[in-house]
């Protein structure tokens, strides 16, 4: 089957204005390589204070470039959705691939909502690539290529970024993701087709992290004696003191 897998660029997680919008249809079988775009949105460009809010902001040059060569469209946003239909009907895609999918779908829900345009997934199914991620290549080489390699959350467990799951199937922990759109899009579909022997139409529950224990020493000392020893690997004694002293 035919399926597209595409990602967006924001000002904000609460109010998404989307500034731009890539993705690539791929013939599921061949991977091949069907169709290719990446987009502009007119209204949010032209509004400096409120591109200028979005966290990649300084990554404008490089929007500049892409449109002085061609490589990146600017449109209103609701003719990239009627651009995104065309290919759907085209192509006869069905399903639809973004890494972090709940934040795409809320993205197009969002902007379709305010700019009054049909939303081009009304019949695609949307479907998390992080979920498929986790289920086929989170297992016991993929947590020491991130213990080894320091590829934590800020909580201390594995971490599941697009970023480092590609860094992972390319064994290229120098890797350093785009944040552009189109680009995002060609490395999100490379770390779905490497989660093989997969149905690619049932979504898979996906965790909000991958868990990490350390095993660490833990004891009790009363009156600077060691009254009791032993080793944790408890999530609880991770974020407390290895040591607890008692007094008489």
């Amino acid at each position: 089957m035919n399926i597209c897998i595409f990602d967006t660029e924001t000002t904000s997680l609460d109010k998404p204005f989307c500034y731009n919008i890539g993705y690539v249809i791929v013939d599921s079988a061949s991977r091949m390589v069907l169709e290719k775009r990446d987009f502009v949105v007119e209204q949010v460009w032209h509004n400096l204070p409120l591109f200028s809010s979005a966290y990649y902001a300084d990554k404008r040059e490089i929007y500049v470039s892409a449109m002085r060569k061609h490589e990146t469209i600017m449109d209103k946003y609701g003719y990239i959705c009627r651009q995104m239909a065309r290919d759907f009907k085209k192509y006869e895609v069905r399903h639809a691939y973004a890494y972090n999918s709940p934040f795409d779908e809320k993205v197009f829900n969002y902007n379709c909502d305010w700019y009054k345009c049909n939303n081009p997934f009304d019949e695609v199914e949307i479907h998390d690539i992080r979920g498929f991620a986790i289920a086929s290549l989170v297992d016991d080489d993929y947590k020491r290529f991130c213990t080894k390699n320091g590829l934590f959350t800020e909580s201390g467990n594995y971490s599941t970024t697009a970023e480092d799951m590609y860094r992972y199937i390319t064994d290229n922990v120098l890797f350093i993701e785009d944040h552009t759109a189109l680009s995002d899009s060609l490395i999100e579909m490379k770390i779905l087709f490497a989660c093989d022997d997969m149905d690619l139409t049932k979504d898979i529950a996906c965790p909000r992290s991958v868990e990490r224990k350390i095993i660490r020493p833990f004891k009790v000392v009363k009156d600077n004696e060691v009254v009791y020893e032993t080793e944790c690997s408890s999530i609880l004694f991770q974020k407390s003191k290895a040591t607890i002293r008692l007094k008489s």
